[in-house]
């Protein structure tokens, strides 16, 4: 169900090889060859859905890493939603591609989980649960495409795991006991969606659509437990609520002054949140809002954690695996002067960094 090759199995290659990696990388740490994988540090996860790209920031405060984490390929356009695998790598749901795409931890591509071609009709938000990647469509049943997907992170078919039709329009998702919370962006309310798919007739929580909630979109917990969401139309804002769906707080005007698409708690204690050109603060000691970034043609999504993996030796395409990709990609950079390829550093792609990629087949 990708759309790219896939990369030939590993667990049988160069068996000899695995056996004398651990020895031979010990010693070319010890002549200074090969350094040492640094500490990877935590970053906030931002698609910026018109410049095609990924941003990063500080979890502690929100300030900004990177604006190209993942730089624009040709491949994403228009991206919602990106999240951990669990795997080391990031899943990304895209809205005009309407698919699921999986890049490495350091921000190359690896393949499409989901797409058109599977019967997939939208890609809004998503999720990961006991080995699925569960993701909404994200538009209204007047299009046809109220539906929860399905899909294992190993690969195979995309199911319905979920049929809005008679129900509306699902945006944000999040795990919650044995099934889900997603929002319903068609009523304003959120709904409670069970292990099955069924869709409880009682929503977790029942929102007027005037004075509550309005258009739902990312769905969050908080270290306390509470639930988090983030409110498109107005009165626009972040929400609060309790595990009974309880409404305990909200930031609306004048702390969020514009259309939340995302939120985040901050390490630091305050809420971060995304509004369309805006990238804000909350500080929750005083209630006043921070800006962080208000970028002129810029749209702001979700945000998300993630823990970049540390390096790997010989993992030229960040895969996580040091295979036969790493290995084409190294010859075909045989005697350039410089890139990813020249894995010691030395200058040139040569037998010195085959002689550390090959010390270092296999998974990371």
């Amino acid at each position: 169900m990708t759309d790219t090759p896939q990369r030939p199995e590993r667990a049988a290659a160069r068996p000899s090889l695995r056996l004398a990696s651990t020895s031979l990388t010990t010693a070319l740490l010890a002549a200074g060859c090969l350094a040492s994988p640094a500490a990877a540090q935590d970053v906030l996860l931002v698609p910026e859905s018109l410049g095609d790209r990924i941003w990063a920031l500080s979890p502690v405060d929100g300030s900004v890493l990177s604006t190209s984490f993942i730089a624009p390929d040709g491949i994403i356009s228009q991206p919602i939603h990106a999240i951990p695998s669990g795997t080391g790598t990031i899943l990304i749901a895209d809205e005009v591609r309407k698919s699921i795409f999986e890049y490495s931890g350091s921000g190359q591509y690896i393949r499409t989980l989901a797409g058109p071609k599977d019967g997939v009709l939208g890609a809004y938000s998503l999720c990961v649960r006991d080995g699925f990647v569960y993701f909404t469509s994200g538009s209204g049943v007047s299009t046809s495409e109220g539906y929860i997907y399905k899909v294992a992170l190993s690969g195979g078919p995309v199911t319905v795991f979920s049929d809005w039709l008679s129900v509306g329009a699902p945006r944000g998702i999040q795990p919650f006991g044995n099934g889900f919370v997603v929002g319903n962006s068609t009523d304003d309310d959120l709904e409670l969606v069970g292990p099955t798919g069924a869709v409880a007739s009682i929503p977790f929580h029942d929102s007027d659509g005037a004075i509550g909630i309005d258009f739902p979109q990312q769905i969050k917990r908080r270290a306390n437990g509470e639930f988090m969401v983030a409110g498109f139309s107005e009165p626009w804002g972040v929400y609060f609520y309790d595990i009974s769906g309880i409404q305990v707080g909200a930031y609306t005007t004048p702390q969020v002054p514009l259309s939340a698409r995302g939120c985040h708690e901050l390490d630091n204690g305050d809420i971060l949140f995304t509004a369309g050109t805006l990238i804000q603060r909350v500080i929750v000691k005083n209630s006043t809002t921070a800006l962080i970034i208000n970028q002129a043609g810029a749209s702001f999504r979700f945000v998300e954690r993630f823990s970049p993996p540390a390096a790997c030796a010989g993992d030229i395409d960040g895969s996580q695996s040091v295979d036969a990709a790493d290995l084409s990609a190294l010859l075909a950079a045989w005697g350039a002067t410089s890139g990813a390829a020249d894995l010691n550093g030395s200058g040139s792609v040569d037998a010195a960094d085959l002689s550390i990629l090959l010390a270092a087949w296999g998974p990371c």
